[in-house]
């Protein structure tokens, strides 16, 4: 006979192993059933490491996409051939930006293959876009997982402007979002699984030859309870930056992970009742003061913030953003913003890229600090605004003062709105030098040398870009005004026209101008210091002074010509 003592530790050993059991089975089964659960993020896991295309680039934007949105938290693999499902169910979805072309006709191990399958159909998410699905030629599954891949009949020609139409206004993706272009890689006649639905198409005519093409290229596709997303664009690192893109793969990634769609449509993707008349509100926080026209802003003014410089974002027209801020090639670009170089040798204009935690912000070598600001806001919905700044090195003492204002007209009827600004500095020490990167031909020169004061870095949606000036040559030239215009990313015209004050701007005032579409890069000034650095004594004083016209539709250059002699006699 067993003993009491016995017969218990037996029970408590049998106890302890069906505990055991049931962890083992239940951390696989925890980790799978929030697939489908309401965390508020979604999990992602990137597939990369091995591409025909740019992976390289492509992987950290998409990553920034996803990061960037709020709405994901986000892991990353080089190794996808290491998966199990045990470690594919820790995730609500997998993006892939990794192929094995050219060998199309691999196969990982049939463990790998039956574990990808059950993630997917037990209710895990899918997306691939462009070549990220172009793999395992000879495994149909897989293919009606990614949806689409480059086939035998499939070509493109160079990179072009595509417009993606026929948008699904019933499907939780497209609903509500409007057609628009994008530069991409347009790919004819992709290879699509028969089990995909279309959401969206792609229009676009080759510059080269006039060749015209209009192909499907947004697809959904289910497999069990899995849900998978697939478009043919993101070719490259530039595509991914079009806000139609990114706006697609957030809300596809809501709806692959199981979630409610609730991804935001920018302003100038919604698709909107046409309305006449207008309803203008303000708005204001701490840190912002805007002008709303019905549920739609028209301009911003922030201060204050993080980036520690004031600026306008957005300057609206055509229910686009003219303006953008902070891009990842020059993330001290701040929309429409003015700041100096180098200050006595202090730079002001960069700042480090890390966030430092505790100053709230980002650090630059000299500081531009707001110590007052006073806001009038007008009953006829015009804005008077005042800045008092002071200048100095991190942690030094003040150098310089600038009493800063700003009057900002109200809409016309067509969307046109005006900014007058101008500046006012006084020197605190001896002698302060304003300086900037000095100029090829200079002793350390660099072709981009000469930028500083206001400046305007433009929407990277924006295409086609056009410039008209007050002079006939546009090399770096001495004008009075000059435009810069754009196709936006809805096919509107909109554009930016800046006057300067002849009596109050330097006499020496050169156009910086950038027109680079490969990163996108467009940007101008009217840079102050671009010939030559200048110097203040103690109590003197500089002034520069501006108008600012933010425009929708065409207009020509002697309607820019009447502006700018309407500015300076009145």
């Amino acid at each position: 006979m067993y003993s009491r003592f016995n017969l218990n530790r037996f029970a408590e050993i049998l106890l302890l192993l069906f505990c055991n059991f049931i962890l083992a089975y239940s951390s696989t089964a925890n980790d799978f059933s929030s697939v489908n659960s309401k965390e508020s993020y979604i999990r992602v896991l990137v597939l990369s490491g091995q591409n025909n295309h740019e992976w390289h680039k492509t992987t950290p934007a998409i990553v920034r996409i996803l990061q960037d949105s709020k709405l994901a938290t986000v892991s990353l693999t080089e190794k996808p051939d290491t998966l199990t499902y045990a470690s594919l169910s820790r995730y609500n979805l997998v993006v892939s930006n990794w192929n094995a072309w050219p060998d199309t006709s691999s196969r990982l191990s049939s463990k790998w293959e039956n574990d990808l399958l059950r993630y997917v159909k037990e209710g895990g998410g899918f997306i691939a876009f462009h070549a990220g699905a172009s793999s395992f030629y000879s495994w149909q599954d897989y293919h009606d997982l990614g949806i689409g891949r480059w086939g035998r009949a499939t070509k493109h020609g160079p990179r072009t402007k595509g417009y993606v139409l026929s948008l699904d206004q019933y499907h939780p993706i497209t609903k509500g979002v409007a057609n628009f272009y994008l530069m991409d890689e347009i790919w004819e006649k992709t290879d699509i699984s028969s089990k995909a639905t279309v959401l969206g198409m792609v229009k676009a005519t080759s510059e080269k030859d006039g060749h015209s093409i209009l192909e499907p290229a947004i697809f959904v596709g289910q497999m069990g309870k899995g849900r998978c997303f697939y478009t043919a664009f993101g070719h490259d690192e530039r595509a991914l930056l079009n806000s139609g893109l990114k706006t697609l793969l957030l809300r596809a990634a809501q709806w692959c992970a199981g979630r409610d769609v609730t991804g935001e449509i920018p302003t100038d993707l919604q698709i909107k009742q046409e309305t006449a008349d207008s309803k203008l509100r303000w708005t204001k926080t701490d840190t912002t003061l805007a002008l709303i026209n019905h549920s739609e802003t028209v301009w911003q003014f922030n201060f204050n913030n993080r980036f520690g410089k004031p600026y306008f974002h957005p300057l609206m027209a055509n229910q686009t953003a003219l303006t953008c801020v902070s891009p990842v090639d020059h993330p001290w670009h701040l929309g429409f913003w003015f700041s100096w170089k180098y200050i006595n040798g202090v730079n002001y204009w960069e700042y480090d890229k890390k966030f430092n935690t505790s100053k709230n912000g980002y650090q630059a070598e000299g500081s531009t600090v707001i110590t007052h600001i006073k806001q009038k806001l007008n009953r006829d919905f015009t804005a008077d605004i005042q800045l008092d700044i002071r200048y100095h090195p991190h942690d030094g003492k003040d150098v310089m003062t600038e009493d800063r204002r700003f009057f900002i007209s109200k809409p016309m009827s067509d969307g046109r709105y005006y900014i007058d600004e101008s500046h006012v500095f006084t020197a605190l020490e001896d002698h302060i030098l304003l300086d900037r990167t000095p100029l090829q031909g200079e002793p350390h020169g660099q072709s981009w040398g000469g930028y500083a004061g206001v400046s305007a870095r433009f929407n990277q949606d924006l295409t086609a870009p056009e410039i008209s000036a007050s002079s006939d040559s546009l090399h770096l030239n001495k004008s009075n005004w000059m435009y810069m215009g754009f196709n936006n990313v809805i096919g509107k015209k909109v554009g930016m026209l800046i006057l300067t004050d002849p009596k109050f701007s330097t006499s020496s005032t050169s156009w910086y101008v950038i027109r680079d579409p490969q990163i996108p890069f467009y940007y101008y000034s009217p840079a102050a210091l671009f010939d030559h650095s200048l110097e203040l004594q103690k109590g003197e004083k500089l002034n520069l002074k501006y108008r600012i016209w933010i425009l929708p539709g065409l207009i020509s250059k002697d309607d820019f010509q009447e502006k700018y002699l309407n500015y300076i006699h009145h």
